[in-house]
């Protein structure tokens, strides 16, 4: 990553993050995202691109509310709202100097005013990443999950390739052209016409693969077929 600058590290830490699914926890009744989630995502990129993301409170308010009174002690019960003006900081560990910064608002509301304090740089540091990376986390179940994942995926060389490969197995089978083969895998599949292989991604792969494929298996089996009536035809 060498030579790389901020905005670029940024958008490579964007591409490896595609989903985050929502987890059941055992003390919340409803599925979630939480903050370990997001951070635990994206740590280990963040590590091999040399980023770093520093938070800076550069304002803050606080509302305090009589909210009732303590019945075994009988003092005033308050609720204190925060408000905090954050800037997020990324830096090029390359080139310290190389920054990109954004402001963003976290607010929350507690009983004690240092944990508000803590909850409104948590959520917002949570939301600010899902947010500016446009991290999807819908409830979704597994099989729906992994799809979602493999849409935002580049396809790799390799599995480019291996369209190819297959298009170029079909040739001969079909007697038709690789530009019709490959219209045809396309239009089958409901993909857009124009996007070449090359521009796939995983999920585009695996739709395709899957055609070709039966196509490759059908035409196989069909001259196999042949083949043997030709032979019993001799006897």
């Amino acid at each position: 990553m060498a030579n790389n600058t901020v905005i670029k590290k940024i958008g490579e830490l964007k591409k490896s993050v595609p989903y985050i699914q929502k987890q059941q926890k055992d003390y919340i009744k409803f599925a979630v995202v939480q903050s370990s989630d997001v951070l635990t995502a994206i740590r280990p990129k963040m590590d091999e691109l040399g980023l770093i993301l520093e938070t800076h409170v550069i304002d803050f308010e606080v509302e305090k509310t009589e909210i009732g009174t303590n019945k075994k002690n009988g003092k005033l019960i308050f609720s204190y709202l925060i408000k905090l003006k954050v800037k997020y900081v990324w830096i090029n560990e390359e080139n310290p100097l190389d920054r990109e910064a954004i402001e963003f608002v976290a607010i929350a509301d507690d009983e004690n005013s240092s944990y508000a304090y803590g909850q409104a740089l948590t959520y917002a540091e949570k939301t600010f990443i899902l947010k500016q990376f446009n991290i999807p986390t819908d409830d979704v179940d597994p099989d729906i999950f992994q799809k979602e994942v493999l849409k935002r995926v580049p396809a790799s060389e390799e599995q480019i390739a291996a369209l190819h490969i297959l298009v170029n197995e079909l040739k001969p089978l079909t007697g038709q052209t690789k530009k019709v083969i490959m219209e045809q895998a396309k239009a089958t599949a409901g993909l857009n016409m124009d996007k070449n292989f090359e521009e796939y991604t995983a999920h585009d792969f695996g739709l395709v693969s899957n055609i070709m494929n039966g196509w490759v298996n059908a035409y196989k089996k069909k001259a196999k077929k042949a083949e043997k009536e030709k032979r019993k035809e001799q006897h």
